[in-house]
């Protein structure tokens, strides 16, 4: 769809001299109805201005995503692709103590190089094992109490049933 080049030749698309270039040029894009509707819904949804910022994020999405694309770290395992970002949130103090982590004990690493390291080797305060699994053990509690209770409930039932207990 972005790839296709213009059917017209004239002048007007030989890019200017370089000291004759502005700074920042425009470019326009061609999009169906259905295309522009979906642009639509996203600027609706408040996480954008208007179209052009939308496309000028996808643009510099695109962008990152192709120059990282043949980019490895240096002891990274896999390759970028198989990389996957996401956002995270932190207080201020937060990144200020992993940004002095980062500087005393990482060889000054990158706050997203080390949030990453902290995650895969379980090294936050509540480690990421741990709370899985104490997340699986209250789930497993919550259940056996339900059935528990569901148990007793049916034993009330029956003893009111033989007339052991009355209302």
């Amino acid at each position: 769809m972005f790839d296709k080049p213009g059917r017209r030749k004239s002048e007007d698309t030989v890019p200017p001299p370089p000291s004759e270039r502005p700074e920042d040029e425009r470019i326009a894009l061609r999009c169906n109805v259905r295309e522009l509707q979906l642009l639509d819904t996203f600027v609706a949804s408040g996480e954008f201005r208007n179209r052009s910022a939308l496309m000028r994020a996808a643009l510099h999405e695109f962008l990152r995503a192709r120059s990282l694309a043949g980019v490895q770290e240096p002891g990274s395992q896999g390759t970028a692709s198989s990389l996957v970002e996401v956002p995270v949130r932190l207080r201020h103090d937060e990144i200020e103590m992993i940004e002095a982590f980062g500087e005393l004990a990482a060889n000054g690493q990158s706050l997203k190089d080390l949030l990453a390291q902290l995650i895969r080797r379980g090294e936050l305060e509540l480690k990421v094992q741990e709370t899985v699994a104490r997340s699986r053990a209250a789930v497993r509690e919550a259940h056996e109490s339900r059935q528990r209770l569901e148990r007793l409930g049916r034993s009330g039932a029956d003893l009111e049933r033989r007339g052991v207990v009355g209302r």
